[in-house]
C-alpha cells in the first residue's frame, strides 16, 4: 500500500476536515478483537487518480471489490494516537501532558474501482490502540475519504460485524476462529446477514499528518526444516532469528485446533527452548473449508516453532519495516564478520510500525534508550532516514507539556528506564539525524523541547547531580552489565546530561540561537564540576572507581588525566573481554578507538573470551542477545551500536569535524590486526567503498568515492588526498 511522500519526508499537518472532508468516525457498536467492515460508495465515470486517505486503529487490511489494496502490513504507523481515558490519573506515572499524531495512508485505488457502485472492504484488529493488556487508547475504529477530480465521499455509513480473529494480545499471538466463516466477505458482492451498522463518534483531538516513514512488509520468504517431532507436533527451523510468521496448511482430512508455538532457541533434542518462546502463540480453530491459514493483527520473533500434526508450514515470511541495507562488510575476523550481520539482522528484526523497538516479542517497545544507541549505526547502516524523522517527533510528543519529562518509550507505553541514557534522546537523536543526513528540521522543531527538558533535569538533581524521575520510580544508569551493575545510575546519568549540553551548545552555534550559549556553557561548567566531586578519585586518577568502563565515560567528556586512560587501557588489556553494559560498551569502544588504542578496541570486538560477541557466535545465535550471557531476549539491538566503529573506525570512513551530511570526507583505516577487510557505506553524498588487505612490509588498499568527490587519506604518517573514483595504492 503506497503512501504519500509529502514535502520530501517533511510531516504536513492538518486538521480533520482538511484531512477527511465530510467522512466521520466510525466504530463497531460493542467492543471486539476484530471486525469485518462494509460499505458502499459511488464514482463517476472519470476514475483517473482515484485516491483514498484511510486509518484504521488498531491495525487494519483494506479491500476494494474484493481486491486487497497494496502490501503494506500492520498499518498504521504506531504513534500515541490521542489521550488515552484517565490519562492524568493512572496511565501515565507522573501526571503528564504530552502531544499525539495520527499518521493517515494515503494510495492510489484507480486500478480495482469502475464507475458506479464500489464495495469498500476493511477488517481492523486491536494492535496497540486497543490491545486488553497495555493501557488502552480505545476499541477499534476506522476512517476514510475517497476522493478524485469528481468524486469527494467519506465513511459515513458502513456495516460490520464480528471478525474471525477472536483473541490478540498483540506482542503475544491471536486465536482465529475460522469455522463456517465466510471467506469472500470483502468480495463486491456477498451475502451480509448477521452484519449491523456501524457507530458514527466524535474521536478525540489529535494531529492528523502524512509521512514518508515506510510501512512493514514481507521482504523474503525461508522454507522451514524439519528438526523434531512428537505424537502432538512437529518442531521446524528456519535457519535464522526473524520476525514474521509462517503460512500453514491444513492436511487432508484434518479439521479442529491448529497450535503454533514460538521460540527463538531450540534443546539439543531439538524441542522448544521454553525460556525464549515469550508466551507467543497462534491457534487456528478450522475446518476443511479454509485449508490455508497465517496470523492478521501480529508477528512473530523466533527461529523455532511447533505445529500441532495436523497441518504443516508451507513458507516462512520475513516481515519488517521496508528498509534497505546499504551496507557491506567483510574481513579476515569471523567474530567481526557475524557482528556486522548480526546486528544488520536484530536492527531490522526491530523495526515495526515506525519505530525502533528493544526487542520483537517480549515488549516491543521504543526504548529511547536503546533507541539513541544504536540510532546511528542504523542510519549509517540501513536506509532508514524517514523512519528515524519519524520516530523523532514520536520523542517530541512524549514530552510532558508540564514539567519537561521525557517517557522511557517513544510513543509512549509504561516501561522503565533512566533520566539521561533515555530521556536524552530528546538531544541524541536529533543531534545525529543532522550529522549523518545534514539536515537541520527536526533538530531545529525540538530544541526548544530540549532546553525544557535540561530545566526537568535540574528540577530533579541534588549537589547539581541527576538523582531520580521520582522517588521509587526506575533509575537506571547503565544496563544489562555481565556482572551485577556496579557503576553508579546517577554518574551514567549525569554523563548523558553533560553530553547532551555540549550537542545542544553545537545545535545553538548552528540554528543561530547564539545568546543560549553562555548559558550552556555554565551548566556544562557546574555540572561538570559535580561530578567531579562526586566521583573523581585523585590519589588513584580514576572516576567512580574505573568500574564497568567508568572512566570511559569521564574520557568522552574530555575529564580525567593521563592516569584515566592508562588505567582503562592496562584493565581491558588484562581482561581481554568486556565488563561494560550497554552504553558502556560503546562508549570504552569508541574512546579507545578516538585516543590511538584502536587496536585495543578490535581485541575487545573479536574477543573470545565469555563477555563477548563470540560467544553469542559460537552458542549459534544470528541475532545480538540482550545480555552477554543470553538471558532473556535473544533479538536486543543495542549492543549492536558498535558496529558503526567497522566503518568508521577500521575502515576509516569518516567525515572531518567541520562536516555534516559528510559533505567533506576523510579515510582513516586501523586495522589494528585485521588482514584484510571490505565494506561500503551509502552515505548522502554517494557510496563510499574501502578495501584493505594487509601484505608482509605493507598494506594494499582500493578505495572508491563518489564522482566529483575528494577525500584526505590519513595513515599514520602518510597522507594523500582521494579523487573520485577508485583509488588503488600500497602504503
Amino acid at each position: 500500500m503506497s503512501k504519500i511522500n509529502s514535502n520530501n519526508g517533511v510531516n504536513i499537518q492538518m486538521q480533520f476536515h482538511e484531512m477527511f472532508g465530510q467522512a466521520r468516525w466510525l466504530k463497531p457498536t460493542s467492543p471486539c478483537s476484530s471486525a469485518v467492515t462494509r460499505g458502499k460508495f459511488l464514482l463517476q465515470d472519470n476514475l483517473v487518480n482515484t485516491r483514498i486517505r484511510i486509518v484504521g486503529l488498531g491495525i487494519f487490511e483494506l479491500y476494494i471489490n474484493g481486491n486487497p489494496v497494496g502490501d503494506d502490513l500492520f498499518l498504521p504507523l504506531n504513534t500515541d494516537f490521542h489521550e488515552r481515558p484517565g490519562m492524568l490519573i493512572r496511565n501515565l506515572p507522573f501526571g503528564e501532558q504530552t502531544a499525539h499524531r495520527l499518521y493517515v495512508t494515503e494510495c492510489d485505488i484507480s486500478p480495482y474501482v469502475h464507475g458506479g457502485e464500489n464495495t469498500i472492504a476493511v477488517h481492523v484488529g486491536t494492535g496497540w490502540y486497543a490491545d486488553r493488556m497495555e493501557l488502552k487508547f480505545g476499541d477499534i475504529c476506522l476512517c476514510w475519504r475517497i476522493y478524485n477530480s469528481q468524486n469527494d465521499i467519506g465513511s459515513t455509513d458502513m456495516i460490520w460485524k464480528e471478525g474471525f480473529v477472536k483473541d490478540c494480545v498483540y506482542r503475544m499471538g491471536e486465536t482465529q476462529d475460522l469455522r463456517g466463516f465466510d471467506e469472500n466477505w470483502m468480495a463486491e458482492e456477498t451475502d451480509t446477514e448477521g452484519y449491523i451498522s456501524m457507530l458514527p463518534f466524535d474521536f478525540p483531538p489529535t494531529d492528523y499528518l502524512f509521512s514518508a516513514c515506510p510501512a512493514d512488509g514481507v521482504i523474503r520468504t525461508l522454507q522451514p526444516k524439519e528438526i523434531a517431532c512428537s505424537e502432538e507436533y512437529t518442531v521446524f527451523d528456519v535457519g535464522e532469528n526473524i520476525t514474521g510468521y509462517p503460512i500453514i496448511r491444513l492436511k487432508e482430512g484434518c479439521e479442529g485446533e491448529v497450535c503454533l508455538l514460538f521460540a527463538e532457541t531450540a534443546k539439543e533434542d531439538g524441542h522448544l527452548c521454553e525460556t525464549t518462546m515469550h508466551k507467543q502463540k497462534e491457534v487456528f480453530l478450522t475446518d476443511a473449508l479454509h485449508p490455508l491459514m497465517h496470523p492478521r493483527f501480529v508477528w512473530f520473533g523466533f527461529r523455532y516453532f511447533s505445529v500441532t500434526n495436523n497441518a504443516y508450514p508451507i513458507e516462512c515470511r520475513v516481515i519488517h519495516t521496508k528498509t534497505d541495507v546499504t551496507s557491506s562488510f567483510a574481513s579476515s575476523s569471523l567474530n567481526l564478520n557475524w557482528l556486522y550481520d548480526a546486528y544488520i539482522r536484530t536492527q531490522l528484526c526491530n523495526m515495526h510500525t515506525g519505530i525502533p523497538s528493544d526487542c520483537p516479542h517480549l515488549e516491543r517497545r521504543g526504548y529511547t534508550g536503546d533507541g539513541q544507541l544504536t540510532c546511528e549505526a542504523a542510519m549509517l547502516l540501513l536506509d532508514a532516514k524517514e523512519f528515524y524523522r519519524k520516530w523523532i517527533y514520536d520523542i517530541s510528543d512524549c514530552q510532558d507539556r508540564l514539567t519537561g519529562h521525557v517517557q522511557y518509550t517513544a510513543p509512549y507505553t509504561h516501561s522503565g528506564g533512566g533520566p539521561g541514557g533515555w530521556g536524552c534522546a530528546m538531544v541524541e537523536v536529533p543531534y545525529l539525524f543532522y550529522q549523518t543526513y545534514g539536515e537541520t528540521g527536526p533538530m531545529a522543531d525540538l530544541y526548544p523541547q530540549m532546553l525544557f527538558y535540561f530545566q526537568y533535569l535540574d528540577a530533579h538533581s541534588e549537589e547539581d547531580l541527576i538523582v531520580s524521575d521520582r522517588p521509587l520510580e526506575w533509575c537506571l544508569g547503565d544496563w544489562c552489565t555481565p556482572d551485577p551493575i556496579a557503576i553508579p545510575a546517577p554518574y551514567v546519568n549525569n554523563y548523558f546530561y553533560i553530553k547532551s549540553l555540549y550537542r545542544v551548545k553545537e545545535m545553538a552555534a548552528t540554528l543561530g540561537y547564539v545568546q543560549d550559549i553562555p548559558l550552556l556553557e555554565e551548566k556544562i561548567r557546574i555540572k561538570t564540576a559535580a561530578l567531579i566531586k562526586a566521583y573523581w578519585d585523585e590519589k588513584t586518577g580514576n572516576f567512580a572507581g574505573n568500574v564497568q568502563g567508568a572512566n570511559g565515560f569521564a574520557l568522552d567528556l574530555g575529564l580525567g588525566d593521563e592516569r584515566t586512560q592508562r588505567n582503562m587501557v592496562e584493565k581491558y588489556r588484562a581482561s581481554g573481554e568486556y565488563d561494560t553494559g550497554i552504553f558502556g560498551t560503546d562508549v570504552v569502544t569508541r574512546v579507545l578507538f578516538e585516543r590511538g588504542e584502536g587496536e585495543l578496541a578490535i581485541q575487545l570486538l573479536t574477543s573470545e573470551k565469555k563477555n563477548s560477541f563470540s560467544t553469542m557466535r559460537v552458542a549459534g545465535a544470528t541475532t545480538l542477545w540482550e545480555y552477554w550471557y543470553g538471558k532473556r531476549s535473544h533479538s536486543h539491538p543495542m549492543f549492536g551500536a558498535v558496529t558503526r566503529y567497522l566503518f568508521r573506525y577500521i575502515l576509516g570512513i569518516q567525515q572531518t569535524k567541520d562536516s555534516v551530511g559528510y559533505e567533506n570526507l576523510r579515510i582513516a583505516p586501523c586495522p589494528g590486526g585485521i588482514e584484510c577487510a571490505t565494506g561500503s557505506l551509502l552515505l548522502p553524498c554517494g557510496r563510499v567503498s574501502v578495501s584493505f588487505e594487509q601484505q608482509k612490509d605493507a598494506v594494499s588498499f582500493a578505495i572508491t568515492l563518489p564522482e566529483g568527490k575528494t577525500a584526505a587519506f590519513v595513515w599514520g604518517k602518510h597522507d594523500r588526498l582521494l579523487q573520485g573514483g577508485e583509488n588503488r595504492f600500497i602504503v
